[in-house]
């Protein structure tokens, strides 16, 4: 479902304050029907490993996906003000060496260029970095977010304190924010009511869910053809109509992230990656891993 741009503003009005706020960081709440165990046994898949925690120079705390071994991306929010940050993936820690921001990025949330690149000051060792999707078939399929933070239910909401651990959550990417070339978004269904609903399907996911504070810069994944991909950077939560506008991540509330394919010739630019030519693809994905990094093109 896509909404005009003016409706856009009146029901998500308050996107920007929240994402600006300094004490805030964002994580995943989950239906009040389902037990949490399934969603840390999604997360704990090998095709989410690639996502990690990232705490910047002055404590805000979120999430990176590692998308080459030197390399992670996160939201361009985790970096504001910040002049290093630490990565955490696998048990082990990596400081950065360099953080850069999308030169779109201005703060507001709904403008989509919520993106940010930490160079890390040693290769991570034992994870395959995350693939990027650069189709463009990613509406209307199911999204897999992963990060770390507070969590609740959709009937309470998200809860203090945050216990650290990765959670998974899968929504059907059915919405936008109207900038649906770089952002798109999702909404929490609840499973005993229609009255929450707000983009598409009000029949929720078995393993539906919202960003909540822990999960900024988190991944959104998607697989196609049984290949996982990168889709998007986890940016925002936002209250709407259906929920009663508080954006505390319960039934009815919005999440918000960018499109890695509208970036990736950007990103592309500053990792330095190569395309890989046509006979490494015929010779197998290992090589792609000591290249740095794999794209599709699906």
């Amino acid at each position: 479902m896509s909404l005009g741009r003016n409706r856009v503003v009146a029901t998500l009005g308050i996107i920007a304050s929240m994402i600006l706020s300094p004490a805030s960081i964002w994580g995943a709440t989950i239906r009040d029907d389902v037990p949490d165990s399934s969603y840390l046994a999604l997360a704990a898949s090998p095709e989410y490993a690639p996502v990690g925690t990232f705490v910047n120079s002055w404590g805000y705390t979120g999430c990176g996906t590692l998308i080459a071994p030197d390399w992670v991306l996160t939201a361009a929010h985790m970096l504001t003000a910040a002049s290093s940050g630490t990565f955490t993936i696998n048990g082990t820690s990596y400081t950065s060496t360099q953080l850069i921001s999308n030169p779109g990025w201005t703060g507001a949330a709904t403008n989509g260029y919520d993106f940010g690149l930490v160079h890390l000051s040693s290769p991570v060792t034992g994870v395959t970095p995350a693939t990027l999707y650069t189709g463009s078939s990613d509406f209307a399929q199911i999204g897999t977010f992963v990060g770390y933070g507070f969590t609740g239910t959709g009937l309470t909401g998200y809860q203090l304190p945050p216990d650290t651990l990765k959670r998974a959550f899968q929504n059907v990417i059915d919405g936008d924010y109207g900038n649906p070339s770089l952002l798109l978004g999702c909404d929490f269904d609840n499973p005993h009511t229609t009255a929450n609903n707000f983009f598409g399907s009000t029949e929720p996911l078995p393993l539906e869910g919202c960003v909540a504070p822990g999960d900024s810069g988190g991944g959104v994944f998607i697989t196609i053809d049984s290949q996982t991909y990168l889709e998007g950077v986890i940016s925002f939560v936002a209250g709407t109509s259906a929920s009663g506008g508080n954006g505390n991540s319960v039934y009815g509330d919005v999440s918000g992230f960018g499109r890695v394919s509208a970036f990736a010739p950007w990103i592309d630019g500053i990792v330095g990656v190569p395309e890989p030519p046509v006979f490494a693809l015929l010779a197998g994905a290992g090589l792609f891993v000591l290249l740095g990094r794999r794209r599709a093109s699906s």
